[in-house]
This record gives structure tokens, C-alpha cells and sequence, in this order.
């Protein structure tokens, strides 16, 4: 709880949440962590009157968040790009056809729409079914 409170210490929706739960909990860290929520509630919501400088820092400090994050996407898109496909259904460049084929069986069996008996979960597995077969298309394509 104090890790969600510290990753939304600017929601104050999410901190009274956070706050009600854990003075529900019992025990010297909870109340700890309570305690904890309550200074960042005091410091979450800007106030009422605050002004334009005040909004611009805030939205300012939100901007450069953004491209942060955007950032490391941009970064893992990249490294998972240059690892090849061999890393995504979880084997190495180097591996032999043998394995390559029980793999995509594998993958086949677990992951095939047909045996899917909940059509809830049959959706997702046609998704990873189709993207997995790819992966291998792509593999043989390299051999």
C-alpha cells in the first residue's frame, strides 16, 4: 500500500482509499503506513486557489514524466527489436531445429483456440496462437 500511495501521491481519490484500507488494518505498521498516507494526502491535491505558476510547474513536472516514460519504451521497444525473434518465444539464436520444432508443438498445443474451453479465455489464446506462429515464421525464415 505505501508503494501505490508514494506511485499516486498526487491522486487524492486513490489516497483516501489507500487511507481508509490501511486504518482498517491492524498492527503498529499499518498504522505506520497510515500515518504515511495521511502526510501525502496533506501534500496530494493542490489547492483550491492554486495558482497559474503552481499549474504550470505541476503540468510541467507531468510533461517531462511523460517523456521519460516514453523514453523507456522507446529503449525496451529497441532492445527486444535487436534481440530477435528467437527471445520471444523464449529460446536463443543459436538453438537447434529439434527444439525449435517441440517449441512451436508446444505453443501449438497450449495456445490453440480450439482447445480453449472457456470462450473467454479462447479470444486471447487465438491472439497469442497467431502472434506465436509469426515469431516462427520468422524464425525459419533466418535458418
Amino acid at each position: 500500500m505505501a508503494e501505490q500511495a508514494v506511485l499516486h501521491r498526487a491522486d487524492a481519490r486513490v489516497l483516501a482509499g489507500l487511507a481508509a484500507e490501511a486504518a482498517r488494518r491492524p498492527g503498529v505498521r499499518a498504522k505506520a503506513v497510515h500515518a504515511r498516507i495521511r502526510q501525502l494526502q496533506d501534500g496530494a491535491a493542490p489547492a483550491a486557489s492554486a495558482g497559474v505558476p503552481e499549474l504550470r510547474e505541476m503540468l510541467a513536472a507531468a510533461a517531462g514524466e511523460i517523456a521519460r516514460l516514453r523514453a523507456r519504451l522507446a529503449a525496451a521497444t529497441a532492445e527486444e527489436a535487436a534481440s530477435g525473434p528467437h527471445r520471444r518465444v523464449y529460446l536463443t539464436p543459436d538453438a537447434p531445429a529439434w527444439l525449435i520444432a517441440e517449441v512451436r508443438r508446444a505453443f501449438r498445443r497450449r495456445y490453440h483456440p480450439d482447445a480453449q474451453p472457456d470462450t473467454s479465455r479462447r479470444s486471447r489464446a487465438e491472439e497469442v496462437f497467431k502472434r506465436a506462429e509469426e515469431v516462427f515464421v520468422a524464425i525459419e525464415r533466418t535458418k
